[in-house]
């Protein structure tokens, strides 16, 4: 539904455009104004928040973009891109340590740890490193330890699906919020864009079948020039038949004459009375 209040948007924008400027009849300019009192800022909530591609169910998760939301960004990152984070913490202690040789590995015991051959795990458990780096077990070849950065990207990983499910969701909230908020414009906007619609396809068909309006007045007159009968006229050049032949008729009151006739023209269907 956010989709389809965002794709109406832009649609309502660009006819606006193309109504801007132009000479209108009074029910086309009315619906211009109702579409120029659409609000930019809800354009550019949803348009900067709502993914191309969205989900069936906001419960998914998955609909909004990448760069919509810095937090969102970061869990996503955890959540889908752990392995990569891993392999920069490891880096980092790496360089950090000298030791070639550290890794941070996984089980389902401990967690994420560090691990090191004993050999190379004096720089780790002497001077200001002795704090830093928490030791959590001693194998026969290897030390094993953590760091509170390392326990909290743990937690965080584990939680990421489940952080970045409650960000969507609240920014779900602000943005149907946003929409309730601009109710009424929305609906003299999709009024406007409907009757913008009728008056184009008409437009149209004028056009293509040589249409003209109808010119009404508060007279009694009643003149019909070459009149055609739309769906019979269709009927024939579907099935390739003869053209339709135009008719005119005139109940138009003669002079001195204070109202116009009356024909009654009866007949069995398709027997000619159009």
């Amino acid at each position: 539904d956010l989709a389809a209040i965002r794709q109406g948007w832009a649609t309502a924008s660009e006819v606006a455009g193309l109504l801007r400027g132009a000479i209108l009849p009074s029910e086309l300019a009315a619906s211009l104004t109702d579409l120029e009192m659409l609000s930019p800022t809800l354009d550019y909530l949803l348009s900067s928040m709502l993914a191309e591609e969205l989900p069936l169910l906001k419960r998914d998760g998955g609909f909004l973009k990448e760069g919509a939301d810095e937090a969102l960004d970061e869990v996503r990152a955890l959540r889908d891109q752990s392995r990569r984070v891993i392999a920069g913490l490891q880096l980092q202690y790496s360089e950090e340590t000298g030791i070639k040789s550290l890794k941070i590995k996984h089980n389902n015991v401990l967690g994420y740890f560090i691990e090191v051959t004993v050999n190379n795990a004096g720089p780790m458990i002497e001077g200001e490193a002795k704090a830093r780096f928490i030791h959590r077990q001693s194998m026969a070849n290897a030390m094993r330890f953590t760091t509170t950065e390392l326990a909290d990207l743990e937690s965080r990983i584990a939680n990421a699906a489940g952080q970045a499910l409650e960000i969507e969701l609240a920014a779900f909230e602000r943005m149907r919020l946003a929409v309730v908020a601009e109710a009424e414009p929305i609906k003299k906007a999709a009024r406007a864009l409907a009757v913008v619609d009728v008056a184009a396809g008409l437009a149209v068909l004028a056009e293509e079948q040589g249409y003209c309006r109808p010119l009404v007045d508060d007279s009694r007159m009643f003149s019909i020039v070459a009149g055609r009968h739309p769906v019979v006229e269709q009927a024939l050049r579907k099935q390739s038949a003869s053209p339709f032949i135009a008719n005119a008729c005139d109940l138009s009151p003669k002079s001195g004459q204070k109202g116009g006739a009356i024909w009654m023209l009866t007949g069995p269907n398709m027997g000619g009375k159009s």
